[in-house]
């Protein structure tokens, strides 16, 4: 069974108090404190995932490097990582075939990325429970974590409403 976690960068300045393009936006410094906080509470319940691919956007990267020593393994390995320039534009379905691109030996993966697209995708894979609210009925919240075990052999059989959430933190 895959493991997939789903975090959308934490708090980051607004278009009206920098100068920056929104690709450039970087975390401010309450997104920084809210980031080691996810990766606290991913280190304590031993959210560990063993690949990481994050967006290019500025605060993905921020939001990855703060959380990143709470990912280490007990010998201190860190997870594999990639960076992808073309995720933090796509939306649901494309980040889905992005994600079914990964190779079928990794069996947990952790997204760190922006809104909509991150968002779109929590939709679309989260199976519902009968009778419970939808979680993602809003976008998961700025600097959440989304947890699904995906019940399949390889991350090419992912598709829409097959993933069941086991946890938000934010």
């Amino acid at each position: 069974m895959k493991r997939l976690y789903l975090l959308r960068s934490t708090r980051h300045r607004s278009i009206s108090s920098t100068t920056l393009s929104d690709y450039h936006r970087p975390l401010t410094r309450r997104g920084e404190i809210a980031a080691i906080a996810i990766g606290k509470a991913m280190q304590a319940i031993g959210y560990r995932p063993e690949f990481v691919l994050c967006s290019t956007v500025t605060r993905a990267r921020q939001t990855l490097a703060n959380i990143w020593p709470y990912l280490t393994d007990a010998r201190g390995a860190a997870p594999a990582l990639a960076h992808d320039f073309h995720i933090h534009l796509a939306r649901g379905e494309a980040v889905l075939q992005r994600l079914q691109e990964t190779d079928a030996g990794v069996q947990s993966l952790l997204l760190v990325s922006i809104a909509p697209g991150v968002c779109d995708l929590a939709r679309l894979i989260n199976r519902p429970s009968a009778g419970a609210p939808d979680p993602f009925a809003d976008d998961l919240p700025i600097g959440a974590l989304a947890v699904f075990d995906c019940g399949m052999d390889g991350w090419t059989a992912m598709a829409p409403a097959s993933a069941t959430l086991i946890n938000i933190i934010h």
